[in-house]
């Protein structure tokens, strides 16, 4: 079951609790864009669901700092590092983001890191943003030292998911943004299924014995891992696999934040949290290649001409990264964000928990 909310209603919501959390009035606005960014476009994983169970908490006790000093640790005509102080992912990277789309404006292409982080929620809403200002983007994170899923055809967790996104404008209708993990899914929708008690498809998880595991328990008590996007060495899981590391390469020793794979997890296997997080931002101006007025309507024909092409299944049209979730983003708009019954159930005790007021619609499930 679900619930819907009005999305400026959801938006106020999530500003209004990430302030209680000790965010100022700025920072919380800028948080609560990325929060309701993943709702609107289907990504609750991302969403109000991180809001509840990560972002809150984690400001509340201190494992995020609700106010950091962002700090310009390197700063060149088409380059920068920010220290983010422990603070929220979301705000920094908006930021960060910001920061990339001027300097790529000046210089045609840019690329900002972020240092000393915590998560930053949907991959593609800083893409998305820096589509919305005519630029094509690519933005990327680690989990710090966190280790998510094993190399390939190892037993050691030391990679993360490392979440990437690339977007390009397309005027004229939605534009490009692919979203995706360098594993197969990312772990919040194996939590989810664990939470709603249902098995994972078949291709998520592989059991320690190079087997497919459909229990996601088996996930969490550590007798099945994720899989990297590909799935094994023989039917392209390298491909996952060196995304992962390209991500961990870019957000770690680049950016100079955490890292997964470092000889002391060899040494003792302890379980890592996930703290100086790394960040990255790259932005290209069509308009320094010579591309400022032709760009755009290219990308449009472009992803038009794919979108005509005859599916194999009528009910199942050619489609393309960002079309599905713009019409996703209209519905929300025009209806209301769609929220699973356990994030509204985690949202009233969020609010209870924060002694604020909930939105009225989420009241329905606990009725």
């Amino acid at each position: 079951m679900t619930v819907r909310i009005p999305v400026q209603r959801l938006r106020s919501f999530a500003t209004e609790a990430l302030q209680c959390a000790g965010l100022t009035e700025q920072d919380a606005a800028a948080g609560a864009e990325v929060v309701v960014y993943a709702d609107v476009h289907g990504f609750t994983t991302h969403g109000s669901n991180a809001l509840a169970g990560i972002y809150v908490p984690r400001l509340r006790d201190g494992r995020i700092n609700p106010g950091p000093q962002l700090r310009t640790v390197s700063d060149t005509a088409s380059g920068a590092v920010l220290d983010g102080d422990r603070g929220l992912g979301l705000v920094s990277t908006v930021r960060a983001t910001d920061l990339a789309i001027g300097k790529a404006r000046q210089t045609g292409i840019a690329l900002v890191a972020v240092r000393n982080s915590s998560h930053f929620g949907s991959a593609g809403y800083y893409a998305h943003r820096a589509t919305e200002a005519g630029l094509i983007a690519i933005a990327m994170t680690n989990c710090g030292a966190q280790g998510v899923a094993p190399g390939l055809g190892g037993t050691t967790r030391m990679l993360g998911t490392n979440p990437l996104a690339a977007g390009a404008p397309a005027p004229g209708g939605a534009p490009f943004v692919l979203d995706m993990s360098a594993t197969t899914v990312a772990t919040g929708k194996i939590r989810a299924a664990q939470r709603e008690g249902r098995e994972v498809p078949v291709g998520w998880l592989t059991g320690l014995d190079g087997m497919p595991v459909t229990d996601p328990n088996a996930y969490f008590d550590g007798k099945a891992d994720v899989t990297w996007l590909g799935g094994s060495a023989a039917t392209g899981g390298a491909k996952g696999y060196g995304l992962a590391i390209l991500v961990d390469l870019l957000c770690g020793p680049l950016a100079g934040a955490s890292w997964g794979p470092t000889p002391d997890l060899l040494e003792n296997g302890e379980e890592r949290p996930d703290t100086d997080i790394g960040h990255v931002v790259i932005a290209i101006d069509p308009a320094a290649f010579g591309a400022g007025s032709t760009f755009g309507a290219g990308a449009r024909q472009l992803l038009d001409t794919l979108s005509a092409d005859l599916p194999v299944d009528p009910a199942r049209p050619v489609t393309y990264p960002g079309a599905p979730e713009a019409r996703t983003a209209a519905a929300s708009l025009a209806d209301g964000v769609a929220l699973p019954d356990h994030v509204a159930r985690q949202l009233l005790s969020m609010a209870a928990d924060l002694e604020i007021k909930a939105p009225t619609e989420l009241a329905a499930v606990a009725e």
